[in-house]
């Protein structure tokens, strides 16, 4: 009977340790890699991205590197780790925008790698929210951005339904929380 318990014990905890959940990467084109993760999906840009006019604050945004799978769910488990602490105070998140840090599934996310001046990884990290019901659709609350072959883009305003977050994966650290403004 021992002998049963033991082997049933194992077998669930081999079945527990082989379904945790990886990031699922695929080619969208020759710049952009799609991405799902447990419940959420983005895209990276690869380190041949052009971007016009992107610049983040702390980083080197000339200093290109493509993050992989395992970076990836790296800096989505710094994210969760972090994020309820850095977001303390709320900003931007009054009525009805919502609390990032309660609603972390509910963005498609745009993932930059670059370098910081010490030449530490950094995942730049461009939220937008993805949670539009049918009756928002009907109502012409849909946005274009959310597919994984669309360019990357700065939204202004929006409050907290676009933000930014920048993981340090060297570092393990969150840091330049941005969050928009209310028109």
């Amino acid at each position: 009977m021992k002998l049963i318990s033991q082997i049933l014990t194992l077998t669930l905890f081999a079945v527990m340790c082989s379904c945790a959940p990886e990031a699922k990467l695929f080619r969208v084109d020759d710049t952009k890699v799609g991405v799902n993760y447990k419940s959420s999906r983005g895209t990276i840009f690869n380190q041949n991205y052009s971007f016009d006019n992107f610049f983040v604050i702390d980083v080197d945004s000339t200093t290109q590197w493509t993050p992989n799978k395992e970076d990836i769910e790296l800096a989505e488990k710094i994210l969760r780790a972090q994020i309820k602490d850095l977001n303390k105070n709320r900003v931007n998140q009054m009525g009805s925008c919502p609390v990032i840090h309660s609603n972390l599934y509910s963005y498609f996310r745009q993932y930059v790698g670059v370098k910081n001046d010490k030449g530490e990884r950094v995942i730049h990290i461009n939220f937008y929210w993805d949670k539009y019901g049918m009756f928002d659709r009907i109502r012409g609350s849909n946005d274009s951005r959310l597919s994984y072959d669309s360019h990357y883009t700065m939204v202004f305003d929006g409050c907290s339904y676009y933000w930014q977050v920048n993981v340090n994966l060297d570092q393990q650290e969150l840091s330049n929380l941005m969050i928009n403004g209310a028109a």
